[in-house]
């Protein structure tokens, strides 16, 4: 069931996930990585308690700082890039546990890269969540793309 998405609201997210990967690499903790991971397993599975989410409803539009967004789409893609987002943390955390840093944070670098062109419009969870209703896959993957005249994953026309 497709609805209106405030793609501010997903901006901001991608904003801070940016942020939070590179403080780690900067200041050389991995721990803000756990709580990148957390934020995202609570988007994933219930985006109303989601901090961002949170941070967005409650400081940033209030107060002016950004103008919301909404497009007709489906969350389900988005709460799905969200679970990968968490997937790929726990990697590269279970990397740094290994001892591998240099792997575990050229992941970190390729989850800041593909977060930079999902601000810039194109998402590589929503891209997944579309191949995989494509084939057929009930359950989670159960909504078509609302704009046919963009590429999956791009980001739905106002």
């Amino acid at each position: 069931m497709s609805m209106q998405v405030d793609h501010a609201e997903i901006k901001l997210g991608q904003i801070f996930t940016m942020l939070l990967s590179v403080a780690a690499f900067v200041f050389a903790k991995p721990a803000y990585l756990i709580v990148l991971g957390g934020i995202f397993l609570v988007t994933a599975v219930y985006r109303p308690l989601s901090p961002f989410v949170l941070i967005y409803r409650y400081a940033v539009k209030p107060l002016g700082l950004m103008r919301s967004d909404y497009r007709l789409d489906n969350i389900q893609p988005h709460a799905f890039g969200q679970f990968i987002g968490a997937i790929t943390v726990m990697l590269a955390l279970a990397l740094f546990y290994m001892g591998y840093y240099t792997v575990g944070w050229t992941i970190v670098w390729v989850l800041f890269a593909l977060t930079l062109i999902s601000y810039l419009g194109w998402c590589v969870g929503c891209f997944l969540y579309y191949q995989l209703y494509r084939l057929g896959l009930q359950g989670f993957f159960r909504h078509a793309p609302t704009d046919s005249s963009v590429r999956l994953g791009q980001r739905p026309r106002k």
